[in-house]
């Protein structure tokens, strides 16, 4: 058994992210969970929250980075896989900086710069599940190969659900629910991740 100091260091900073995550929607904070973006969270009093999260995430993502590079030293892993995990932390950092424009304001040109991260994060991050899933639940434990695999299709489905709820106007009111979904279930994933390769 080995201990992976990186995989421990981006379990914790995943786990910090899915705490605030949770304090945000247990706060009231006249924000709807089925409507709104989660970025809403990241304008007015809740910003310096939101930020910390998006920063915990960032920095985690980069820890399990360099510890599925020490797992997968000798694997067959494409370096374009590595490439498109570390886009993830440097869309999201920026997206920390660059808030969305709330619903009924005007739109603004740094609004506009965060919705084009949003797209370029989510697309990262997809990739990424996508891609890795079938190498990591073959080196995974069973429980957590088959876990890791249903959150690779729930993260699918989010994702879907994502791009559906942006297209056609009349299911625009339920966005909010299916980014949460692809939320929820991408970061879980790279929780489990974390956690299998923290203690092998």
């Amino acid at each position: 058994m080995s201990v992976s100091p990186l995989a421990i260091v981006a379990a914790l900073l995943l786990l910090v992210y899915l705490a605030i995550f949770a304090a945000l929607h247990l706060t009231y904070t006249g924000y709807s969970a089925i409507r709104n973006a989660v970025s809403d969270y990241g304008v007015g009093r809740t910003a310096g929250q939101f930020r910390v999260a998006v920063i915990a995430n960032s920095l985690g993502i980069l820890a399990l980075t360099g510890a599925l590079a020490g797992e997968f030293g000798r694997r067959p892993v494409a370096t374009a896989d590595y490439v498109i995990l570390l886009l993830i932390p440097v869309t999201r950092l920026a997206m920390a900086f660059f808030p969305t424009d709330v619903p009924g304001e005007r739109v603004t040109t740094i609004g506009r710069i965060h919705l084009l991260l949003a797209i370029a994060s989510f697309t990262f991050v997809y990739l990424s599940v996508a891609n890795l899933t079938p190498y990591l639940s073959d080196i995974a434990s069973g429980v957590t190969g088959h876990l890791l695999v249903g959150l690779r299709w729930l993260t699918a489905a989010g994702l879907a659900g994502v791009v559906v709820t942006m297209v056609v106007p009349a299911l625009r009111r339920v966005f909010g629910l299916a980014e949460r979904i692809f939320l929820l279930s991408s970061n879980l994933w790279f929780f489990v991740v974390a956690l299998e390769l923290a203690v092998r």
